[in-house]
């Protein structure tokens, strides 16, 4: 997890550095990812965004022009900055303190006396070892995944991070997706824009402090929430894709499915395969934005929990084959009438109505639908063996 300024500071402290915080205690929550020089405006242009930046005012024309590279430091994504006082800067004026005090923008001031660069040098390290851990604790989850059996493989370097092996886990997947036309094409987006959503993630998951780690599995952004109730986790869930919405481009959308809840650390990956086929099934369904959680997916939960594919094949033969079949060969919609048809508890209005058709003519292709299965669809138990057809065949498909 990325490290809070709140702790560099603290650290700084600890080690005796003679650092004060001057306003801004609000903005200490915010993470830090690196640190840099600004020594003016246009240095200050060139931060990417959640570095502290440290200045001398070495390369400021006049005192009046803290102001503008403090300014430029923000507006440019700095998580804080620290100033040092001394031949350079004499003062920070009341303009500046204002400005970052209006903005919860932490400003620090260190004395001349004071060795700043051993200051960066601590951040520096405290940042490396931050994401050091960050990256162990993300492969070792991995593992959990995909090698359940092997706790050798994570279970130490979970524990080291505080993460028990008795713990619920429950796993998110986030799918973000080329659009086109309005419609998810499966394409992905480019790495670059992966990075920036997981960062922004990341950034989330710092300021709240939640026991959860992110990862990026096969192009996917896959979240690991420890010790929560699915309540809990779906509304984490439901603030972390507000937040990515806010991201997306006009040709993006992002879908998301959860997991259950596990026992324990050996079923991480239960719960992730679980979000994944959730995932993949919204997708399908062209639901972007609405996440599916595995408590809230019905029949499909069965459905989930089944490892051999032969079986669901069968099951999808067995019921709506036939029709599918009939579909392909004669490019027809009775597959889409059946289901609206089901789904409208069968009622030839209802489904007469979503499609927009004459009920005649749904009526005329229920009883083609029934010729073609051999079933009378009056008979709730056929409904509800059709129904489980076409989850099964989502599923195949997705």
């Amino acid at each position: 997890m990325t490290v809070r300024l709140k702790e560099l500071y603290e650290q700084a402290l600890a080690q005796g550095h003679d650092i004060v915080l001057v306003t801004g205690s609000k903005g200490l929550e915010r993470p830090v990812r690196w640190v840099h020089m600004v020594e003016n405006e246009e240095i200050a242009g060139f931060l990417e965004g959640q570095e502290i930046a440290f200045t001398t005012g070495i390369g400021l024309e006049s005192q009046a022009g803290l102001k503008e590279l403090v300014a430029s430091a923000y507006h440019c994504g700095a998580s804080g900055i620290v100033i040092n006082l001394g031949p350079f800067i004499h003062s920070i004026g009341p303009d500046v303190i204002q400005f970052c005090k209006e903005r919860d923008f932490p400003l620090f001031r260190v004395p001349w006396s004071e060795h700043m660069a051993q200051i960066m040098h601590q951040f520096s390290l405290d940042i490396t070892m931050s994401e050091k851990h960050s990256i162990e604790l993300a492969a070792a989850l991995e593992n959990a995944i995909f090698w359940p059996a092997r706790e050798e493989m994570y279970m130490e370097y979970m524990e080291q991070d505080g993460f028990g092996k008795d713990w619920n886990y429950c796993v998110a997947v986030f799918d973000v997706c080329a659009v086109a036309r309005g419609v998810a094409t499966g394409a992905y987006v480019p790495d670059s824009r992966l990075d920036a959503f997981v960062r922004r993630i990341e950034s989330l998951m710092t300021m709240r402090q939640w026991r959860s780690v992110v990862l990026t599995i096969e192009h996917r952004i896959v979240l690991v929430f420890a010790r929560y109730a699915i309540d809990a986790a779906a509304a984490m869930v439901h603030e972390i894709l507000a937040l990515c919405v806010e991201s997306l481009a006009k040709n993006e959308q992002i879908f998301a499915g959860v997991g259950k809840v596990t026992h324990s650390a050996r079923c991480i990956g239960k719960s992730y395969h679980q979000g994944l086929m959730l995932d993949r099934l919204q997708r399908h369904r062209g639901k972007p934005r609405d996440p599916l959680l595995y408590d809230e997916a019905g029949v499909d939960r069965l459905l989930l929990s089944i490892d051999d594919q032969e079986i669901l094949e069968d099951y999808y033969i067995n019921s709506i084959g036939p029709l599918i079949e009939y579909d392909r060969v004669n490019d027809g919609d009775l597959t889409q009438v059946l289901n609206n048809y089901l789904s409208s508890s069968g009622s030839i209005k209802e489904t007469s109505e979503r499609m927009f058709v004459h009920r005649n003519t749904v009526n005329y292709k229920i009883s083609k639908i029934q010729d073609l299965l051999g079933v009378n669809l009056s008979d709730f138990s056929v409904r509800m063996e059709l129904l489980i057809g076409l989850h099964v065949k989502e599923l195949l498909d997705c």
